[in-house]
């Protein structure tokens, strides 16, 4: 990130130098682009309904080990060795159900990752049209733009023109 910043200010400094023309800037909210968009949205609900399905299959085993957790409480018959290995069954189960947990949950980051990424190769794809055709100088994403104290440059937020592109491209180019 440092490097990128001071990479920027020696562009912006050498510009100036060698020509009084002013620079073009613009920035794109990348997070709310990716998320705004009609793909975006499409992979949030897949998400959200492939999290509700794993959540329910994990709450019925989740219910089964209270079960059996009730039961245990409740069977004063059992002898304390009989005791000790159904506590131990229950504790198995837990950490079974624990390790699932975790294995769902990176599964579930991992697919996020995948598909965030093709959205964002596509994104990226979509500014530089935008940056050559409106003569874009420079174009930063929203997190570099906001650690520039100072430009004499007005930057211009084009998050809403990028989203708007993007939706707009046939799905199978989106895709890519």
């Amino acid at each position: 990130m440092r490097q990128l910043i001071l990479i920027l200010c020696f562009f912006l400094f050498a510009t100036t130098g060698f020509s009084q023309a002013v620079m073009k800037v613009g920035y794109v909210n990348m997070n709310k682009a990716i998320h705004l968009s009609k793909e975006g949205k499409k992979m949030k609900k897949y998400l959200e309904a492939q999290a509700q399905q794993l959540q329910g299959a994990l709450k019925l085993k989740e219910q089964e080990v209270i079960q059996k957790e009730t039961g245990l409480k409740n069977n004063m018959m059992l002898n304390q060795q009989a005791r000790s290995q159904k506590k131990k069954e229950i504790g198995q189960m837990k950490q079974a159900l624990q390790q699932e947990l975790g294995k769902a949950q990176k599964s579930l980051r991992r697919d996020e990752m995948r598909r965030t990424t093709k959205i964002f190769a596509a994104l990226k794809l979509v500014i530089a049209e935008i940056a050559k055709a409106e003569n874009y100088d420079l174009i930063l994403e929203l997190n570099v733009a906001q650690t520039i104290l100072y430009s004499r440059y007005e930057m211009t937020d084009i998050t809403a023109k990028v989203t708007e592109q993007y939706d707009a491209m046939p799905a199978t180019a989106a895709a890519k």
